[in-house]
């Protein structure tokens, strides 16, 4: 890989969507972090990261009615260095938290994982398909295919 070329580590998700860096066996029994030479490190981080919430967006604990809810600076959550730059990063998945997972919400989560493609489409110059389908009550599933690489998510009702 040249210079150029950015590199990311190897990340797999469980079955809960958490994140776990991947250690491979190394000399003298001595493991290393693995290099991920495809997108799926990228896919999976863009989709399970938070992205900071655009100033006109209803957050998931607003109360109708009540004005200035802003919580303080972690209410719109993501990184918070998003307000300094031009470029976001992560998935807005998190507003649907309180969502009626209906066909509208499933419209949002498509827009929002392909918002979150975005930087992985300019960048590496990929195609990059979203699908986004109701799966049962107050559970949506959003499927990313990037290029060879296939990557998802679960979003559900808040607990």
């Amino acid at each position: 890989m040249g210079m150029d070329m950015p590199t990311t580590l190897m990340m797999r998700s469980d079955a809960t969507g958490k994140l776990d860096l991947v250690v491979q066996a190394g000399a003298g029994g001595r493991g290393t972090l693995a290099v991920d030479a495809t997108l799926a490190t990228s896919g999976l981080l863009a989709l399970q990261c938070d992205r900071r919430a655009d100033p006109d967006d209803t957050l998931p604990n607003d109360i109708a009615l009540l004005p200035a809810q802003s919580g303080g600076l972690l209410a719109r959550r993501g990184w918070v260095g998003d307000i300094l730059t031009d470029t976001r990063f992560g998935a807005r998945l998190w507003l649907l938290a309180r969502g009626k997972y209906d066909e509208m919400d499933r419209l949002l989560g498509a827009a929002y994982a392909d918002e979150a493609m975005a930087s992985i489409r300019a960048w590496w110059g990929v195609t990059v398909t979203v699908t986004a389908a109701l799966a049962g009550r107050n559970t949506l599933q959003i499927g990313c295919q990037i290029g060879a690489v296939s990557v998802s998510r679960t979003v559900s009702a808040a607990a």
